[in-house]
């Protein structure tokens, strides 16, 4: 079996290409900027050259392309959206126009417009093969496409995006209470999820043979801690993403989630980090606390919260170093060997039970 990941967060794309009749060592592996960086430096050379911007394309990480664009904005150029690039800003799209942006539904920029074109896109497949052609290593033979994206989905009533993150989650793991089940098969997906949708339809527009799982970013990664040699032999694991955007934490046990909680790095200081990771563990983190201080928010589910001792605290993601002004003992995550790689490590440990899943049937 052949499984592309590409783990795309804020700062790099990550990307695995798993081969089972290789050794993991001996898998093709990529660090690259991530397409949000990469747009944004093209977004603030046209700044420069004072352009005003039609974008098209692929819903894609906002981010440091979204502080660009509006940055381009704040300069008094205008910048013209398509609906589906209009989603990298906010999922609301009300909110975007607000801001400034201009949202059209036509592929084409107005009659009247001057200035230069760009066009997005996420999922850059054919991109990794043109530089994989020089390795004599061909992607048309790829059984699965796993891809990790960020996506909060758009609700349709008036709800905090960070709610309705966090209960869509809760929901999955409510019917099945393990971490790969927060991966998406293009069938299963909700339509709630434009960004996870616009990857599935970009990678099947390049690998049209294979089959495309989504997963969020911060679940892959600390699906990925799981598969690091010190996990082996620990049966209750606290494993912990600190990303550039969220501060996601799981208790598992036996392959369970107990619990889970979600807030924002920024607002995450190495006391606050010790404070509420302590809590966490005796059960005495609320879903409002966490709301009311600007995260997402935390569930537990087990009635009552009673977690067992924790064997260990493995940790990953960019910010990972805030651990250490802790009193935490911790382990940083590196499966595999490549702390990089936790991620689409994550996405082929979810991708083969999906494979498993439909094989059970």
């Amino acid at each position: 079996m052949k499984i592309l990941a590409l783990d795309i967060g804020s700062g790099t794309e990550d990307i695995l290409l798993y081969d089972d009749q290789k050794e993991l060592e001996n898998c093709i592996k990529i660090v690259l900027p991530s397409p949000a960086t990469v747009y944004s430096k093209k977004v603030k050379f046209y700044t420069k050259s004072r352009s005003n911007l039609f974008i098209k394309g692929e819903t894609i990480g906002g981010g440091s392309f979204s502080e660009a664009l509006k940055s381009h904005l704040d300069e008094g150029l205008k910048v013209i959206l398509t609906k589906d690039v209009a989603y990298s800003i906010r999922n609301k799209l009300e909110e975007v126009e607000t801001q400034g942006f201009q949202i059209i539904d036509e592929e084409k920029p107005p009659v009247d417009f001057s200035g230069e074109t760009l066009e997005t896109r996420e999922i850059n497949i054919n991109i990794i093969q043109k530089f994989l052609n020089e390795f004599e290593e061909n992607l048309s033979n790829i059984d699965i496409v796993a891809i990790a994206v960020q996506d909060h989905g758009t609700p349709k009533q008036e709800i905090s995006n960070r709610k309705f993150r966090l209960d869509q989650i809760k929901r999955r793991l409510k019917y099945f209470p393990k971490l790969e089940s927060l991966a998406y098969e293009e069938d299963e997906l909700p339509n709630h999820f434009i960004r996870m949708t616009s990857a599935i339809r970009s990678s099947n527009s390049q690998i049209p043979e294979a089959k495309t799982i989504v997963m969020d970013t911060s679940m892959a990664a600390i699906l990925g801690c799981l598969e690091d040699q010190k996990v082996s032999k620990a049966t209750t694991i606290l494993s912990a993403n600190i990303g550039n955007e969220h501060f996601t934490a799981s208790i598992i046990s036996e392959g369970n989630v107990l619990a889970l909680l979600e807030h924002h790095t920024s607002l995450m200081t190495p006391p606050k980090i010790e404070s509420l990771m302590k809590d966490f563990i005796k059960g005495e983190v609320s879903n409002d606390s966490i709301f009311e201080d600007g995260g997402h928010g935390a569930f537990y589910t087990l009635t009552p919260k009673k977690i067992p001792d924790i064997d260990i605290i493995i940790i990953t993601g960019p910010n990972r170093t805030k651990i250490t002004k802790t009193n935490i003992q911790a382990h940083f995550a590196a499966p595999g060997g490549d702390m990089m790689m936790t991620g689409p490590i994550g996405l082929i440990k979810a991708a083969k039970y999906k494979v498993k899943e439909e094989d059970d049937d």
